[in-house]
């Protein structure tokens, strides 16, 4: 399977003609959101303390960021399918009880999945964290030893590569939100499913799309080019799926097997 990167960005490009001061509002309206979370969380640590701070975290990337961003992957499907831009799609896992209990059921195992796995990963590197910081001999009453002031950047290589393969693990579960808003039908553990099967196929050529926006997303660093940025890269993720899903189906359909799971699109817009 190849998707190149250049004829996605190409068919985002063309998509948004006309369109991008809606996918601009869109994106303000989403970063604000995340801006008021990650405010939020920052005056609760003072005052909840660590684990709380961070139970509160997790409540609001549940119940708010998450369908939000589900909801942003909508917008842009909503762009590719039928050219609807309008801003308000963004809310669109808030109008209603059913959407809002399908966005938490893909919320909660997706977090969970990511906490379980980043606090597995992280190990290693919290391991050289308390051995550096000198606790475990002081517990045993034994004299702290010069050499492990080295483990502070032994526990920063660990956490990058910590990093890294979170999003490794993670990265199977991308084309999640298309599948949902694609087939509005479909179970949310369903499309994470079907998301790890597509991926298999389809996730260096979505790695390689993300390095063709580097430069892109370098700028996001100073933050307000982001919002004229995310439009395009939203877009360019659904049209990156879409034609994932199209390569897939392909394949599946030449091997002609009943066991090979396909996707059928069922857009009820």
């Amino acid at each position: 399977m190849s998707i190149p990167s250049t004829a996605v960005k190409k068919t985002a490009i063309t998509t948004l003609k006309g369109n991008y001061l809606q996918g601009i509002i869109t994106s303000a309206m989403y970063i604000f959101a995340c801006l008021i979370c990650v405010f939020c969380t920052e005056i609760a640590a003072p005052l909840l303390g660590v684990v709380f701070s961070a139970v509160f975290t997790l409540l609001l990337s549940v119940f708010l960021i998450i369908p939000l961003t589900l909801g942003l992957a909508y917008w842009g499907i909503r762009m590719i399918f039928c050219g609807d831009s309008n801003p308000l799609l963004l809310f669109y896992y808030f109008t209603g009880r059913v959407k809002f209990r399908r966005a938490i059921n893909f919320a909660i195992p997706f977090t969970f999945k990511a906490v379980t796995s980043g606090v597995i990963l992280f190990i290693p590197a919290f391991l050289a964290d308390f051995i550096a910081s000198g606790k475990l001999f002081t517990l045993f009453g034994a004299q702290i030893p010069l050499w492990i002031s080295g483990l502070f950047g032994l526990s920063a290589v660990l956490k990058v590569l910590a990093f890294f393969s979170l999003i490794a693990v993670m990265l199977k579960y991308y084309m999640s939100p298309f599948l949902m808003a694609a087939d509005e039908k479909m179970d949310p553990a369903k499309a994470m499913h079907i998301s790890t099967v597509i991926a298999t196929r389809s996730k260096k050529d979505f790695i390689w799309l993300i390095f063709s926006f580097t430069l892109y997303i370098l700028a996001c660093l100073f933050m307000i080019p982001t919002v004229f940025i995310m439009p395009y890269f939203t877009v360019s993720y659904a049209v990156h799926c879409r034609f994932a899903v199209a390569a897939y189906n392909k394949i599946a359909d030449s091997l002609n097997s009943p066991d090979i799971p396909t996707f059928r699109a069922d857009i009820s817009f």
